[in-house]
């Protein structure tokens, strides 16, 4: 071989390895540097095909990038959900909810459209994840909006311990509540171990007195379909529920609800309830505000490398409403009218038949009222004939007295022997009471308590069933009363005292019964006072209970028979 030829393969063969690394990529078009859409499209697409839905993990076909910037370089954005119902208003700091708005409803004042948590300053806000790994003010974490639209918002962040976070919200057309999924990546070599505490509800707004209007809320599964519910006061806080079997956590006023709903099984370990001080801030302290966060923690649970968990709540956030609250399975526990919820179910259900009919619910209250009475009518009468009698045969049961002034046993059996005779029995006058109180004390319940009855108006100045008649304000206070004039209570006294002069007197000769008498001359001045500040659809009960009882005796004072007894 000549030396040209030498020459020329052993150049050819310095060009053959230098080809490859260094002379084609010089020659080949670059690449564009992805952008971060690009980014986030190709992270759905991963989550898309390779995410589970419940805590069992899957692999990813490679780690999930890394597209969060430093929390210094992301501005803090709002984001508005809204659908015919509600208006959501979710903030990236925490990827967490600042404003619930109702739309068809007003504000206590019955002025302005409802806002359901209160529009105050504060950290602790719902749907954040609080506590995440070791970094326990997690909520403060600012998230990217990877996508957003009139009815969707997908956030993502980073963990220290390269766990990748995307919470996406969806709100339904029609719905009082919105959907969460948290799908947790796992993005290093190694396998994690951790659990997380998520904020369910903080800061809603207050109907009535914080102290009876306020509650925290954990529905606890005790099987057949049927859930418990666990209240817990504001003066009850700081407090912790470990029960087995809780299925959703929140809080409550006298008529909503913010709900948290775990749609995974056995994923809740623990419901908290801290109370917030004057700033906002956690306190250790009672809850004196009615201010106050309930969160849940979750169980540990593992994800391997390169593999993911997903879990999916629901958000409910709207009145507690038996036609509304029956579309979420168990919420419709949090109707609860205590020991008598049979009896309010029911008088619920009439006057809702009523108001159907006639759509006034004061009107409903009245009729109901005339056919309490139309059905305790008999009992009514039979007791008030019972007492006019009684009070003829009093000249008969004075003789008896002398005759048998010195055995007592003789004469209480004499006298019962007169009483069966003319068909008396002293007890009667009780009865018909007895039978209302169970009906007023479950109205009271329905009445305080059901949503139909908020800002419900009867006539005139009665504007609110659920709240007291109030016509004016004074500018001072009169003990026992406040600062306002309400009628209908004043009305009721005046019935009730009528009311009383139908009613037979007792006889001078019988002191014991004169004193009773005096005893129950006081009981309208003590109605008056225990209803004064309830809520005027009982007083409107009371009122026209009282007033028909009038009528009977005015009807039964004539029907009577005066009998001479012998």
């Amino acid at each position: 071989m000549d030396r040209k030829a030498l020459i020329a393969i052993v150049i050819c063969g310095i060009v053959m390895l230098l080809y490859y690394p260094f002379i084609l990529p010089m020659f080949s078009p670059k690449k564009a540097k992805p952008t971060e859409a690009e980014v986030m499209e190709e992270a759905a697409v991963a989550e898309k095909h390779s995410v589970t839905t419940g805590t069992e993990p899957q692999s990813l076909p490679r780690p999930f990038p890394q597209v969060v910037q430093p929390q210094t370089e992301i501005p803090l954005q709002e984001v508005t959900l809204e659908n015919e119902l509600v208006k959501l208003v979710w903030s990236n700091e925490g990827a967490a909810l600042t404003s619930v708005e109702l739309k068809h409803f007003k504000d206590v004042e019955a002025k302005n459209i409802l806002k359901l948590l209160k529009d105050v300053t504060t950290e602790y806000r719902p749907l954040a994840i609080n506590a995440f790994t070791q970094k326990t003010n997690f909520q403060r974490q600012r998230y990217t909006i990877a996508e957003r639209s009139d009815r969707r918002i997908v956030f993502t962040t980073s963990s220290e311990e390269g766990i990748n976070i995307i919470k996406t919200i969806e709100l339904p057309s029609d719905k009082y509540n919105a959907t969460m999924d948290i799908v947790l990546e796992n993005s290093a070599d190694s396998e994690v171990s951790f659990s997380y505490g998520i904020i369910a509800s903080s800061m809603i707004t207050h109907e009535g007195e914080p102290s009876t209007d306020m509650a925290a809320v954990a529905g606890l599964d005790v099987g057949n379909n049927r859930t418990k519910l666990v209240s817990t006061a504001p003066k009850g806080m700081p407090s912790q529920n470990e029960s087995m079997g809780i299925v959703w956590c929140g809080s409550t006023n006298k008529y909503f609800a913010t709900i948290l709903k775990p749609t995974s099984d056995d994923l809740v370990a623990s419901v908290n309830a801290q109370a917030f001080d004057a700033t906002g801030a956690l306190s250790g302290e009672k809850s004196v505000t009615g201010d106050f966060m309930v969160s849940l923690q979750t169980n540990n649970f593992r994800i391997p490398p390169h593999q993911s968990v997903k879990h999916s709540y629901l958000y409910f956030v709207g009145p507690k409403k038996e036609e509304v609250l029956r579309q979420y399975g168990t919420l419709d526990a949090l109707l609860s009218y205590g020991w008598l919820t049979a009896i309010s179910k029911a008088l619920l259900a009439f006057l809702n038949a009523v108001h159907r009919a006639i759509p006034n619910y004061g009107i409903s209250i009245i009729v109901l009222t005339i056919i309490i009475k139309a059905a305790l009518f008999p009992l009514t009468r039979k007791s008030q004939v019972s007492m006019f009698r009684m009070q003829q045969l009093q000249p008969m049961i004075s003789q008896m007295k002398e005759r048998f002034k010195g055995d007592k046993q003789r004469m209480g059996k004499e006298q019962m022997l007169l009483f069966k005779k003319h068909g008396v029995n002293p007890m009667s006058g009780c009865l018909p009471m007895i039978l209302q109180l169970p009906v007023f004390f479950a109205l009271f319940r329905t009445l305080q308590l059901s949503f139909e009855m908020r800002q419900a108006p009867f006539l005139l100045w009665v504007t609110d069933l659920s709240r007291p008649d109030t016509l004016l304000h004074f500018s001072f206070n009169i003990p026992f009363i406040g600062n306002g004039l309400n009628i209908l209570p004043l009305i009721m006294t005046a019935a009730s005292f009528a009311q009383m002069k139908l009613t037979p007197k007792a006889p001078a000769a019988d002191p014991q019964a004169q004193a009773q008498q005096r005893m129950m001359s006081f009981m309208p001045i003590m109605f008056a006072f225990i209803l004064y500040h309830m809520p005027s659809g009982l007083t409107v009960y009371w009122t026209t209970s009282t007033i028909f009882s009038i009528i009977e005796s005015l009807i039964i004072r004539r029907t009577i028979k005066k009998v001479k007894f012998k």
